[in-house]
């Protein structure tokens, strides 16, 4: 059936032109006016940063704008709180949203929209999956293994779509970032009752999802939803995903690309990989010569994904990709990277923008390590969150951003383009 409605040509996201076409007619049709949201991706190839900082500076946000970043997927949960994880209240036992944390976020939205950036809202943790960062380097997999977790991680995300549904800078609800069942699988004793079998977990992924859309579209017909693939967000797990019948309109579908990660990850590499060369994935210890071709190679189930399910490739995330700036070739690393997001027509987020517990992913400050000097402060001033992080406010020393350093200048021109 079709339904005359109004596409836009967007200029930037607040300027829209209208033109009459015939679209098939949705199941949760939109009005017009309510459309900015899901065009924001069908206009244009997105390309954006992530941003998981403690606290978000108006400095950060004007940087952002300067540099053209389309929009910034943001994670809340660093965010301090009066509870112990921030909007949830307690992933032990979620009851409802914790007011004085949607003020806080909503500011920091109002901040983001004055400088007309969109943002994809994403969360580290949720009821029965609390971030590993916080919760003292464990993993928390309840969420996978429990009904009553799953119930509530659903009442939280209407709740919080209830709440943000109006708001004019919001443009995604990412569900959960990158989540990992498979974990399930490691260290299973034979006496373990909660014992998993691996055949079972895209079931538990995909009605998981399915749950959290249906929620959401009780109270948000218009944003769109972005479900991201197992293992870690992994694009080799893009098999395990399927659209959720009568929820296919409004979604994308998201992966992140940190592969071959011992090139990437600054534990594992250690200046013993480079890029392009020989090294291993997450996966898999064959050691192959890794460049653009194989990076293709890596990613190709996305795109079995698109064609098995017909899914445009405006519906396609990349919601993050990066590596420890300290790596040798880092900036041919993006952008052979860069080149096939852009050839696939995929929108794309690099991680992170001037992130504020950690700096080996800022690129902005080129391929040198940094000296810290640190002064010494009463540890109850100092932020609340993952003693493992360094804190922004114990440092004497300014970050000397150097925008025209050639990893950084390969992101500018992506965000320029």
């Amino acid at each position: 059936m079709l339904l005359l409605i109004a596409t836009i040509t967007v200029f930037n996201f607040n300027s829209i032109i209208l033109e009459s076409v015939a679209l098939p007619l949705d199941s949760n049709p939109v009005s017009k006016s309510d459309n900015k949201k899901a065009l924001f991706w069908q206009s244009s190839v997105r390309k954006g940063a992530n941003v998981f900082n403690r606290k978000i500076s108006s400095s950060l946000i004007t940087a952002a704008k300067g540099y053209d970043i389309d929009f910034i997927r943001l994670a809340p949960d660093k965010f301090l709180s009066s509870k112990r994880d921030f909007l949830i209240g307690d992933s032990d036992n979620h009851t409802n949203l914790i007011d004085e944390d949607l003020k806080t976020l909503k500011s920091v939205l109002d901040d983001f929209h004055i400088q007309k950036i969109p943002v994809v809202l994403t969360m580290l943790s949720l009821p029965g999956s609390r971030w590993k960062q916080n919760n003292n380097d464990k993993d928390d997999l309840r969420l996978w293994l429990s009904k009553e977790f799953q119930n509530q991680a659903v009442k939280f995300w209407k709740e919080l779509a209830t709440e943000l549904k109006d708001h004019p800078a919001i443009v995604g609800y990412d569900i959960l970032n990158e989540p990992h069942l498979e974990s399930l699988l490691l260290n299973q004793s034979p006496r373990n009752s909660s014992k998993v079998k691996r055949e079972e977990l895209r079931h538990h992924l995909l009605q998981f999802y399915s749950d959290v859309v249906k929620a959401i579209r009780l109270v948000d017909h218009i944003t769109p939803i972005i479900l991201e693939s197992s293992n870690h967000a992994d694009p080799s797990s893009f098999n395990q995903l399927e659209p959720i019948p009568s929820y296919q309109k409004n979604i994308l579908y998201s992966f992140h690309m940190y592969e071959p990660f011992p090139f990437t990850n600054g534990e594992l590499n250690k200046a013993n990989f480079s890029y392009p060369g020989h090294t291993h994935s997450s996966f898999d210890e064959e050691i192959e010569f890794w460049n653009k071709t194989k990076l293709e190679a890596y990613m190709e189930p996305v795109k079995a994904f698109q064609l098995k399910y017909n899914v445009s490739s405006d519906q396609i995330l990349v919601g993050e990709f990066g590596a420890v700036r300290f790596s040798k070739g880092v900036d041919r690393y993006f952008k052979d990277l860069i080149d096939i997001f852009n050839g696939n027509k995929w929108h794309s987020a690099v991680y992170a923008f001037r992130e504020d517990t950690w700096d080996g992913m800022d690129y902005e400050l080129g391929s040198k390590r940094r000296k810290w000097n640190w002064k010494m402060k009463n540890q109850t001033e100092v932020g609340q969150v993952g003693d493992d992080h360094d804190d922004d406010e114990t440092k004497t020393n300014e970050k000397e951003y150097l925008p025209n350093n050639t990893i950084f200048s390969v992101l500018r021109e992506q965000w320029a383009n």
